[in-house]
């Protein structure tokens, strides 16, 4: 049996320039398996990308699954900071309009690379770390949970962990998998739309959707 490839850096920088380096060859990364997929993308590809020498790039990473998977957890950063950043909204804006802007943000997200996306999604799903992925998704699920047990009286579901728990892997799940299945629906705005709309059913009491 084929020895598996690694998929943890070689070694973490310590210094200014050594984590320009890796933003340099993970921002070059994203383009070439954007352009040219998983599997038919080299790390030579990679390091010419980044325009440096290959020596350079197996200094900071073993393979091309250890360069995924640190763009893959990049990726997942973004998702938690793209749904995040509207967090005011949960407090200040009615529950339906919040939860269908944070799901607009995160699908929106999800198509700013959905090249990308579709290429780890198809090809390469096994990729990211998933002790790493399960936190952040805890993390968005744990501020849902403070946000429906804040706004218990417009909530319909009883058991607040779990809606919120269902909620954020609902829209993680239909977010991804849209780079395969759904990307006109994604550039024209309606999988935010309905996705946005079907989890404000879902819990918020006497919910209407966006559209009249």
């Amino acid at each position: 049996m084929p020895r598996a490839a690694r998929t943890v850096p070689r070694r973490k920088p310590r210094q200014k320039r050594a984590e320009d380096t890796v933003v340099v060859l993970l921002d070059a990364t994203e383009r070439v398996v954007s352009k040219r997929g998983f599997h038919a993308a080299t790390t030579n590809h990679i390091a010419r990308a980044a325009g440096v020498s290959i020596g350079t790039l197996y200094h900071y990473f073993p393979t091309k699954e250890a360069l995924v998977a640190a763009v893959v957890q990049r990726m997942w950063q973004s998702e938690l900071m793209a749904v995040m950043q509207h967090a005011s909204a949960f407090q200040d804006a009615p529950l339906g309009d919040a939860i269908r802007l944070a799901v607009r943000a995160l699908v929106d997200e999800v198509g700013r690379k959905i090249a990308l996306y579709r290429s780890w999604y198809t090809e390469a799903s096994h990729l990211g770390d998933l002790a790493t992925g399960l936190a952040m998704t805890g993390q968005a699920t744990l501020f849902i949970q403070s946000v429906l047990e804040a706004k218990r009286s417009e909530v319909r579901p009883r058991d607040l962990a779990f809606a919120a728990d269902l909620v954020v892997k609902t829209a993680l799940a239909m977010a991804r998998t849209g780079a395969r299945d759904y990307e006109a629906q994604i550039k024209s705005g309606e999988l935010a739309e309905e996705l946005g709309d079907m989890l404000t059913r879902y819990l918020v009491l006497e919910a209407s959707p966006a559209r009249q």
